[in-house]
């Protein structure tokens, strides 16, 4: 689908820029082939950003091997395994941490998520944790990617449902 929309949008793109091309040569104008180039050469660099978009946003690349993402998932403690399904009810009403960790937080990401969970600022997590800003939001980067979240509140759900602040939870 994604193809031929493309091939539809190139074909109406190049309709006006032959029909250009054909003007300027009856008119008489000698550069009247910068036109064909310009033409063919805009599609192209369109086609090359929606793909370099769709790679960056994860929906154009390869996925990874088994190999690699069996490897990634050995690696994970138990302590940060899911052992239940997101969807498991019975999980849920028992406590079990329902979500799964794709890397084991650090001792110090654990802090910072604790901070986040506390509702502080990135400011007011440097100087709780005596760092600099800057490594908070490197923390915060981290601590997204490992849970899967693209927010500050969802990090935190995530965190509470693979049970990651039992500890905090209980104070």
């Amino acid at each position: 689908m994604f193809v031929a929309a493309v091939l539809l949008v190139c074909f109406l793109w190049a309709m006006p820029i032959a029909g250009l091309a054909f003007a300027l040569v009856e008119r008489g104008v000698a550069y009247w082939w910068l036109i064909l180039i310009f033409g063919l050469l805009m599609p192209v660099i369109a086609m090359a950003a929606v793909r370099g978009a769709l790679i960056a946003s994860g929906r154009g690349g390869e996925a990874p091997s088994s190999v690699e993402h069996g490897a990634a998932a050995s690696s994970v403690p138990p302590h940060h395994a899911s052992v239940a399904s997101d969807t498991d009810p019975v999980a849920e009403s028992s406590g079990a941490p329902t979500r799964s960790v794709i890397e084991p937080l650090s001792p110090r990401e654990i802090e910072v998520l604790e901070q986040l969970a506390a509702g502080r600022s990135n400011r007011e997590i440097a100087v709780a944790l005596y760092v600099a800003p800057g490594t908070v939001k490197a923390h915060l980067n981290h601590i997204f990617r490992k849970l899967q979240a693209t927010s500050r509140l969802q990090a935190v759900a995530h965190a509470r449902q693979a049970g990651l602040l039992d500890a905090l939870d209980r104070k």
